[in-house]
């Protein structure tokens, strides 16, 4: 069976488990601390968990420890039954596509907003209302500062760019201009 097929099955249940414990976003939230933590030491974690000798209960402690406090008991059951059923190597691919399938269901569009400088409140809610106007549904939204950008922003919505940055700009005459 291909890592895909694997994934999605184990993220749908994993799903349908939180839905029916109206636990979903914390297992969401829980999930997102992993994927994040996970993709800091990717190399490290590939080695501990597709390694067969290492054991289960050091490898679930692993898993713990980078989704950090609290782990609700719906997730720490998941992790202990996907530990059982050797496929730990799998359980990134299965977070995000758990994340990937709850923000299906929520209505939820991921945008990651890069700023020149850091914005108020209300500069940042602007661009949320748009989002949200523009794509009819709820954002969530991941802000970092890139100085290199001048000023302005770029907005990445799933596959989409939209950039209205000075280096964005400065770039596309330089490229019109040969």
């Amino acid at each position: 069976m291909d890592n895909g097929k694997i994934s999605v099955r184990y993220a749908r249940a994993l799903l349908n488990n939180a839905n029916e414990q109206h636990c979903e976003t914390e297992v969401y939230e829980q999930l997102m601390r992993l994927t994040d933590n996970y993709s800091m030491a990717i190399g490290q974690f590939n080695e501990v968990l597709s390694n067969p000798m290492i054991p289960g209960e050091e490898k679930i402690k692993l898993l713990r420890t980078a989704i950090g406090e609290p782990i609700h008991p719906c997730l720490t059951r998941f992790i202990d039954f996907v530990t059982e059923k050797k496929r730990e190597s799998k359980i990134f691919l299965i977070a995000l596509k758990y994340q990937e399938m709850y923000r299906k269901e929520k209505h939820l569009l991921r945008a990651n907003v890069t700023i020149a400088a850091e914005l108020d409140d209300n500069a940042l809610e602007k661009i949320r209302t748009y989002v949200e106007r523009t794509f009819h549904c709820g954002v969530e939204m991941h802000v970092k500062t890139d100085p290199m950008l001048i000023g302005g922003f770029m907005l990445d919505i799933e596959h989409d760019r939209m950039d209205a940055s000075i280096k964005g700009r400065l770039e596309k005459l330089k490229t019109e201009n040969g």
